[in-house]
């Protein structure tokens, strides 16, 4: 099972911002991403113009992109971002493009 959650770091613990469906002390695995305060600009506004104007021709699929450009793409999240850092983009917004339309989650890895 696969959730995305966002959360708040205090006082040496990660409080969700909203309720997990998850069991008492159930291990999980975390990957922290350090993203903007709400509120705040991204600047990654040619990434979401990509998106939007391709996002459906990659359904399924995990992105790489940098700006407006597609650096990496597959099935694969981790190989897709090893890819985009193997073409020197240390950053790259990576978005899983889900079989529905209108339902991409993005993270920074």
């Amino acid at each position: 099972m696969t959730q995305h959650a966002e959360a708040i770091f205090e006082d040496g613990l990660l409080r969700p911002l909203e309720p997990l469906s998850l069991r008492n002390q159930q291990h999980v695995l975390l990957i922290i991403t350090d993203v903007p305060a709400p509120g705040a600009n991204s600047g990654r506004v040619p990434e979401q113009e990509w998106l939007r104007a391709h996002g459906q021709e990659y359904s399924g699929q995990w992105v790489a992109l940098n700006g407006e450009e597609l650096i990496s793409h597959g099935s694969d999240a981790r190989g897709v971002r090893d890819e985009a850092r193997a073409k020197g983009v240390e950053t790259p917004l990576m978005v899983h493009l889900p079989d529905e339309p209108d339902l991409p989650s993005a993270f920074w890895v």
